[in-house]
Formats: C-alpha cells, sequence, structure tokens
C-alpha cells in the first residue's frame, strides 16, 4: 500500500490527544505510518460498486424488539433470576472483590 495520505505530527498528536493517549516520538512516528494505511485501506472501498446494494444501519433481522408500556418485558429476567447462579450475592447483588 502506498502512503499518501501521511498524517503530520501534529495531526497524530490531535488524534492521540482525542483518544486521551500520551505518545513517544517513536510512537507518533509509527503511528503516522499505520494511519495513513489505515486511510489508504478505506480509500480503497470507494472502488466498491455499491449501487444495487441496500442501505442499511443494521446487520441483524430485527425489527420493533421494544414493548409497549406498562407490558411486562418476558425476554428479559428479574433481578433473582439473573442471579440464581451467582457464587457471592449480597444484597440481591453480585459482590466482587475491590478491584483499585
Amino acid at each position: 500500500m502506498s502512503n499518501t495520505n501521511q498524517l503530520s505530527k501534529e495531526e497524530v498528536l490531535h488524534l492521540a490527544k482525542l483518544a486521551g493517549l500520551t505518545l513517544t516520538e517513536e510512537e507518533i512516528k509509527k503511528n503516522a505510518v499505520q494511519l495513513a494505511e489505515t486511510i489508504d485501506y478505506v480509500q480503497n472501498l470507494n472502488e466498491l460498486n455499491t449501487t444495487d446494494v441496500a442501505p442499511t444501519n443494521s446487520v441483524v433481522d430485527l425489527s420493533n424488539v421494544t414493548f409497549e408500556d406498562g407490558a411486562r418485558n418476558s425476554r428479559g429476567l428479574t433481578q433473582e433470576e439473573a442471579t440464581a447462579n451467582g457464587k457471592n450475592i449480597q444484597a440481591h447483588a453480585f459482590a466482587v472483590e475491590r478491584l483499585m
């Protein structure tokens, strides 16, 4: 792949800031190359013929997965059902060791 869209150091730093990342000089150079390769790859999608492809916002064949107000959601679990197989249940919730 050609790196026709080489990102500048400033662009990489801007993207890193948006992502909450701190990068070293080496990481900036590496990410400039990798991001440019990603952009080139995505631009290849413009070559696809999509004239007969219907627009979609989901690949899952679901429709109207809601239920009427006040109706019981039979697909969901009650709190007791959700915690029935838990090893350490306290106050109707899963109790886990503190992580931090």
